[in-house]
Protein backbone atom coordinates (compact mmCIF):
# COMPACT_ATOMS: atom_id res chain seq x y z
CA UNK A 1 0.00 0.00 0.00
CA UNK A 2 1.74 3.46 -1.18
CA UNK A 3 1.62 6.47 1.21
CA UNK A 4 -0.10 9.46 1.02
CA UNK A 5 1.53 12.17 -0.27
CA UNK A 6 -0.83 14.20 2.04
CA UNK A 7 -0.15 12.17 5.10
CA UNK A 8 1.15 14.35 8.43
CA UNK A 9 4.18 13.35 10.43
CA UNK A 10 3.02 11.96 14.07
CA UNK A 11 1.22 14.11 16.67
CA UNK A 12 -0.25 11.88 19.72
CA UNK A 13 -1.15 14.83 21.82
CA UNK A 14 -3.36 16.50 18.98
CA UNK A 15 -4.67 12.88 18.33
CA UNK A 16 -5.72 12.11 21.55
CA UNK A 17 -7.05 15.68 22.09
CA UNK A 18 -9.11 14.92 19.05
CA UNK A 19 -10.44 12.04 20.69
CA UNK A 20 -11.36 13.28 23.93
CA UNK A 21 -13.30 15.45 21.91
CA UNK A 22 -14.86 12.39 20.03
CA UNK A 23 -15.81 10.34 23.26
CA UNK A 24 -17.22 13.51 24.70
CA UNK A 25 -19.14 13.45 21.51
CA UNK A 26 -19.20 17.32 21.06
CA UNK A 27 -17.86 16.82 17.33
CA UNK A 28 -16.64 13.59 14.99
CA UNK A 29 -15.22 15.82 12.33
CA UNK A 30 -17.45 15.18 8.85
CA UNK A 31 -18.11 11.91 10.16
CA UNK A 32 -20.92 10.68 7.20
CA UNK A 33 -21.02 7.78 4.89
CA UNK A 34 -19.30 9.53 1.63
CA UNK A 35 -19.45 8.15 -2.05
CA UNK A 36 -18.71 4.29 -2.05
CA UNK A 37 -15.36 3.46 -3.18
CA UNK A 38 -14.62 0.94 -5.09
CA UNK A 39 -13.50 -2.47 -2.85
CA UNK A 40 -9.84 -2.00 -4.86
CA UNK A 41 -9.80 1.31 -3.52
CA UNK A 42 -11.25 1.08 -0.13
CA UNK A 43 -8.38 0.37 2.68
CA UNK A 44 -9.43 -3.11 4.14
CA UNK A 45 -9.57 -2.84 7.99
CA UNK A 46 -10.57 -6.18 9.78
CA UNK A 47 -12.79 -6.05 13.27
CA UNK A 48 -12.87 -8.80 15.16
CA UNK A 49 -14.76 -9.44 18.80
CA UNK A 50 -18.34 -9.55 20.08
CA UNK A 51 -20.06 -6.74 20.40
CA UNK A 52 -19.43 -4.93 24.10
CA UNK A 53 -16.45 -6.40 23.89
CA UNK A 54 -12.70 -4.20 22.81
CA UNK A 55 -12.41 -4.77 19.34
CA UNK A 56 -9.14 -6.61 17.72
CA UNK A 57 -8.82 -4.29 14.68
CA UNK A 58 -6.64 -4.98 12.06
CA UNK A 59 -5.00 -3.15 9.02
CA UNK A 60 -1.87 -2.40 6.91
CA UNK A 61 -0.75 1.35 8.40
CA UNK A 62 -0.79 3.80 7.28
CA UNK A 63 -3.86 4.27 5.71
CA UNK A 64 -4.29 6.72 3.01
CA UNK A 65 -6.60 9.47 3.35
CA UNK A 66 -9.80 8.39 1.78
CA UNK A 67 -13.82 9.49 2.12
CA UNK A 68 -15.01 9.32 5.71
CA UNK A 69 -17.40 6.54 5.98
CA UNK A 70 -19.57 4.09 8.14
CA UNK A 71 -20.16 0.73 8.11
CA UNK A 72 -22.23 -1.48 10.03
CA UNK A 73 -20.56 -4.77 11.22
CA UNK A 74 -23.25 -5.87 13.53
CA UNK A 75 -26.75 -5.47 12.95
CA UNK A 76 -28.43 -5.28 16.61
CA UNK A 77 -31.48 -6.19 17.30
CA UNK A 78 -32.79 -3.38 20.15
CA UNK A 79 -34.76 -0.53 19.68
CA UNK A 80 -34.37 1.97 16.61
CA UNK A 81 -32.82 5.30 18.12
CA UNK A 82 -35.02 8.48 17.33
CA UNK A 83 -34.45 12.06 17.96
CA UNK A 84 -34.48 13.25 21.87
CA UNK A 85 -34.37 9.81 23.17
CA UNK A 86 -31.26 8.55 25.34
CA UNK A 87 -28.05 7.17 23.80
CA UNK A 88 -25.84 4.88 25.17
CA UNK A 89 -22.16 4.43 23.27
CA UNK A 90 -18.81 2.81 23.68
CA UNK A 91 -16.34 4.05 21.51
CA UNK A 92 -12.49 2.63 20.37
CA UNK A 93 -10.22 4.49 18.53
CA UNK A 94 -7.15 3.53 16.55
CA UNK A 95 -4.70 5.59 14.61
CA UNK A 96 -4.69 5.04 11.31
CA UNK A 97 -0.85 6.23 10.87
CA UNK A 98 0.38 3.37 13.01
CA UNK A 99 -2.44 1.03 13.74
CA UNK A 100 -1.94 2.00 17.62
CA UNK A 101 -4.78 3.06 20.03
CA UNK A 102 -5.28 6.70 19.79
CA UNK A 103 -5.82 6.91 23.94
CA UNK A 104 -6.01 3.47 25.92
CA UNK A 105 -6.77 5.10 29.29
CA UNK A 106 -10.25 5.74 27.08
CA UNK A 107 -11.27 2.20 26.01
CA UNK A 108 -14.29 0.47 26.97
CA UNK A 109 -15.42 3.78 28.47
CA UNK A 110 -19.31 4.15 28.57
CA UNK A 111 -20.83 7.57 27.34
CA UNK A 112 -24.74 8.50 27.70
CA UNK A 113 -26.22 11.10 25.71
CA UNK A 114 -29.70 12.57 24.29
CA UNK A 115 -30.08 12.06 21.11
CA UNK A 116 -29.79 15.61 19.44
CA UNK A 117 -27.58 17.41 17.54
CA UNK A 118 -26.60 19.86 20.60
CA UNK A 119 -25.54 16.32 22.67
CA UNK A 120 -23.98 14.52 19.56
CA UNK A 121 -23.32 17.17 17.16
CA UNK A 122 -24.36 17.52 13.53
CA UNK A 123 -22.00 15.32 12.16
CA UNK A 124 -22.71 11.93 14.53
CA UNK A 125 -26.53 12.50 14.60
CA UNK A 126 -27.64 11.20 11.09
CA UNK A 127 -25.38 8.36 11.87
CA UNK A 128 -27.01 7.34 15.14
CA UNK A 129 -30.52 8.20 14.29
CA UNK A 130 -32.47 4.69 12.97
CA UNK A 131 -29.46 2.67 14.35
CA UNK A 132 -30.55 -0.15 16.49
CA UNK A 133 -29.19 -0.73 20.06
CA UNK A 134 -27.24 -3.64 19.46
CA UNK A 135 -25.09 -2.38 16.33
CA UNK A 136 -21.26 -2.06 16.31
CA UNK A 137 -20.50 0.68 13.37
CA UNK A 138 -16.77 0.90 11.96
CA UNK A 139 -16.26 4.74 11.17
CA UNK A 140 -12.64 4.93 8.75
CA UNK A 141 -12.39 8.90 9.79
CA UNK A 142 -9.97 11.89 8.02
CA UNK A 143 -8.76 13.80 10.49
CA UNK A 144 -6.98 17.74 9.95
CA UNK A 145 -5.83 19.69 12.89
CA UNK A 146 -3.41 22.30 13.22
CA UNK A 147 -2.33 21.46 9.38
CA UNK A 148 -1.64 17.44 10.60
CA UNK A 149 -3.88 14.73 8.45
CA UNK A 150 -4.47 11.70 9.07
CA UNK A 151 -7.05 8.72 9.05
CA UNK A 152 -8.79 7.49 12.18
CA UNK A 153 -10.62 4.29 12.50
CA UNK A 154 -13.47 3.98 15.13
CA UNK A 155 -15.33 0.89 16.15
CA UNK A 156 -18.74 2.33 18.06
CA UNK A 157 -21.11 0.10 20.20
CA UNK A 158 -24.54 1.15 20.45
CA UNK A 159 -25.34 -0.43 23.89
CA UNK A 160 -28.84 -0.97 24.80
CA UNK A 161 -31.06 1.08 27.05
CA UNK A 162 -32.72 -1.17 28.64
CA UNK A 163 -32.44 -4.71 30.66
CA UNK A 164 -32.64 -7.75 28.40
CA UNK A 165 -32.71 -11.62 29.44
CA UNK A 166 -35.11 -14.15 31.27
CA UNK A 167 -37.60 -13.10 33.36
CA UNK A 168 -37.43 -13.88 37.11
CA UNK A 169 -40.35 -14.80 38.96
CA UNK A 170 -39.93 -12.78 42.27
CA UNK A 171 -41.45 -14.70 45.87
CA UNK A 172 -44.30 -13.09 47.49
CA UNK A 173 -44.17 -10.12 50.26
CA UNK A 174 -41.71 -7.93 47.99
CA UNK A 175 -42.57 -4.48 46.35
CA UNK A 176 -44.12 -5.97 42.75
CA UNK A 177 -42.73 -4.24 39.30
CA UNK A 178 -44.86 -3.14 36.24
CA UNK A 179 -42.34 -2.68 32.82
CA UNK A 180 -44.14 -0.14 30.65
CA UNK A 181 -43.66 -0.60 26.62
CA UNK A 182 -41.21 1.27 26.84
CA UNK A 183 -38.83 -0.03 29.59
CA UNK A 184 -40.09 2.36 32.23
CA UNK A 185 -40.70 0.60 35.51
CA UNK A 186 -43.46 1.48 38.43
CA UNK A 187 -42.98 0.38 42.11
CA UNK A 188 -46.53 -0.73 44.09
CA UNK A 189 -44.99 -1.51 47.56
CA UNK A 190 -46.97 -3.98 49.71
CA UNK A 191 -49.02 -2.42 53.32
CA UNK A 192 -46.22 -4.01 55.17
CA UNK A 193 -43.40 -2.63 57.48
CA UNK A 194 -40.17 -2.64 55.32
CA UNK A 195 -37.46 -5.75 55.82
CA UNK A 196 -34.29 -4.95 58.15
CA UNK A 197 -31.74 -6.05 56.06
CA UNK A 198 -30.91 -5.61 52.11
CA UNK A 199 -33.23 -7.48 49.91
CA UNK A 200 -31.49 -8.20 46.29
CA UNK A 201 -34.21 -9.63 44.23
CA UNK A 202 -33.16 -10.41 40.44
CA UNK A 203 -36.65 -9.76 38.19
CA UNK A 204 -34.66 -10.19 34.73
CA UNK A 205 -31.22 -12.11 34.43
CA UNK A 206 -28.77 -10.88 31.83
CA UNK A 207 -25.88 -12.89 30.23
CA UNK A 208 -23.62 -10.31 29.99
CA UNK A 209 -20.41 -9.63 32.04
CA UNK A 210 -20.66 -9.83 35.94
CA UNK A 211 -20.77 -6.71 37.80
CA UNK A 212 -16.88 -6.62 39.75
CA UNK A 213 -15.24 -4.48 42.46
CA UNK A 214 -14.28 -1.34 41.41
CA UNK A 215 -15.82 -0.93 38.30
CA UNK A 216 -17.91 1.80 36.76
CA UNK A 217 -21.39 0.39 36.37
CA UNK A 218 -24.12 2.16 33.22
CA UNK A 219 -27.47 1.99 34.71
CA UNK A 220 -30.96 3.07 34.28
CA UNK A 221 -32.95 3.45 37.82
CA UNK A 222 -36.15 4.19 39.58
CA UNK A 223 -36.99 4.05 42.49
CA UNK A 224 -39.39 5.47 45.98
CA UNK A 225 -39.24 5.54 49.76
CA UNK A 226 -40.98 2.46 51.39
CA UNK A 227 -42.29 4.62 54.51
CA UNK A 228 -43.93 7.69 52.34
CA UNK A 229 -43.91 5.85 49.19
CA UNK A 230 -42.77 9.28 47.88
CA UNK A 231 -40.00 9.07 44.77
CA UNK A 232 -36.47 9.40 45.26
CA UNK A 233 -35.03 9.93 41.65
CA UNK A 234 -35.00 8.02 38.48
CA UNK A 235 -33.33 8.08 35.25
CA UNK A 236 -36.04 7.12 33.02
CA UNK A 237 -37.66 11.02 33.68
CA UNK A 238 -37.98 12.99 30.80
CA UNK A 239 -34.16 14.89 29.60
CA UNK A 240 -32.87 12.02 31.70
CA UNK A 241 -30.37 9.76 30.66
CA UNK A 242 -28.79 6.79 31.77
CA UNK A 243 -26.44 7.23 34.39
CA UNK A 244 -22.60 5.72 35.05
CA UNK A 245 -21.56 4.93 38.88
CA UNK A 246 -18.59 4.71 40.30
CA UNK A 247 -19.40 1.29 42.50
CA UNK A 248 -17.02 1.60 45.47
CA UNK A 249 -18.26 5.54 45.94
CA UNK A 250 -22.31 4.69 45.70
CA UNK A 251 -24.34 4.09 48.33
CA UNK A 252 -23.78 1.00 50.35
CA UNK A 253 -26.56 -0.79 49.50
CA UNK A 254 -26.67 -0.08 45.76
CA UNK A 255 -22.79 -1.18 45.78
CA UNK A 256 -23.63 -4.96 47.20
CA UNK A 257 -26.49 -5.54 45.36
CA UNK A 258 -25.48 -4.64 42.09
CA UNK A 259 -21.82 -7.21 42.97
CA UNK A 260 -22.40 -10.20 40.95
CA UNK A 261 -25.21 -9.23 38.65
CA UNK A 262 -25.07 -9.53 35.37
CA UNK A 263 -25.08 -7.28 32.25
CA UNK A 264 -28.48 -6.87 30.43
CA UNK A 265 -29.89 -7.81 34.38
CA UNK A 266 -33.05 -5.87 36.03
CA UNK A 267 -32.84 -5.94 39.81
CA UNK A 268 -35.22 -5.03 42.76
CA UNK A 269 -32.87 -3.90 45.75
CA UNK A 270 -34.80 -3.18 48.85
CA UNK A 271 -32.01 -0.99 51.03
CA UNK A 272 -32.51 -0.49 54.94
CA UNK A 273 -31.57 3.42 55.68
CA UNK A 274 -27.94 1.98 57.35
CA UNK A 275 -27.10 1.01 54.17
CA UNK A 276 -28.53 3.93 51.89
CA UNK A 277 -27.19 6.85 54.39
CA UNK A 278 -30.48 8.65 55.32
CA UNK A 279 -33.78 7.71 57.23
CA UNK A 280 -35.50 6.09 55.04
CA UNK A 281 -35.73 2.43 52.98
CA UNK A 282 -35.30 2.95 49.62
CA UNK A 283 -36.55 0.74 46.93
CA UNK A 284 -35.00 0.75 43.42
CA UNK A 285 -35.36 -1.36 40.51
CA UNK A 286 -32.21 -1.25 38.44
CA UNK A 287 -31.01 -2.09 34.61
CA UNK A 288 -27.44 -2.98 34.50
CA UNK A 289 -26.43 -1.77 30.82
CA UNK A 290 -22.70 -1.58 31.09
CA UNK A 291 -19.68 -1.81 32.95
CA UNK A 292 -15.91 -1.09 32.17
CA UNK A 293 -12.48 -0.15 34.34
CA UNK A 294 -11.61 -2.24 37.52
CA UNK A 295 -11.25 -5.90 37.33
CA UNK A 296 -13.19 -6.19 33.80
CA UNK A 297 -10.83 -8.20 31.53
CA UNK A 298 -12.60 -7.27 28.99
CA UNK A 299 -11.60 -3.55 28.91
CA UNK A 300 -7.87 -4.32 28.52
CA UNK A 301 -6.71 -3.32 25.15
CA UNK A 302 -6.54 -6.05 22.34
CA UNK A 303 -3.50 -5.62 20.24
CA UNK A 304 -3.81 -4.42 16.81
CA UNK A 305 -1.86 -6.71 14.07
CA UNK A 306 -0.73 -4.96 10.50
CA UNK A 307 -2.44 -7.25 7.74
CA UNK A 308 -0.46 -9.52 5.85
CA UNK A 309 1.58 -8.29 2.82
Amino acid sequence: MKRSTTRAVRAPRVLAAWLAVVLALVLLGACTPGKKAQDDQTPQVSVTGTFGSIPVVTFRPPLPLTESSVETLIEGDGRELAEGEPVVLTLTAYDGEDGELVDNRQVGEVRTLMLTKEDVGEDLYPVLVGAREGSRLLVRQPVHEKGMDRMLVLVLDVRYTRARGEPVTPPEGLPTVEVAEDGTPSISLPDTDPPGELVVQPLVRGDGAQVRPGQDVTVQYTGVAWESGEPYDSTWAAGKVPRTLKLDETIPGLRDGLLDQTVGSQVLLVIPPAQARGTDTLVLVVDILAVSGGQDASVVPAPTTSAPD
